[in-house]
């Protein structure tokens, strides 16, 4: 059963609403955390080859920005469940 906690990562670090969720809801919830790390990561592949050839707006820009830390947020959830599935 899933619940609604809060912690920090640190005694400076102020206190985050944290969801935790049980090993079946992990398993239960991870085809939509894979389905949404791909279509991120293809969006940032997208606007990163735009910053890299050089002509990218300040909005393509912005975007790059949007989808760099929604991955590593993607990338992090995905980490901690496959960690809980061993």
């Amino acid at each position: 059963m899933s619940y609604i906690d809060s912690t920090r990562k640190s005694y400076s670090s102020p206190y985050e609403i944290t969801v935790c969720m049980t090993k079946e809801e992990c398993k239960i919830l991870l085809p939509f955390f894979q389905k949404a790390y791909k279509s991120v990561k293809s969006k940032y592949e997208k606007y990163n080859d735009i910053h890299n050839g050089g002509e990218a707006t300040e909005r393509e820009e912005n975007l790059l920005m949007k989808y760099s830390e929604q991955l590593e947020r993607l990338e992090s959830v995905l980490s901690s469940i496959d960690e809980i599935l061993k």
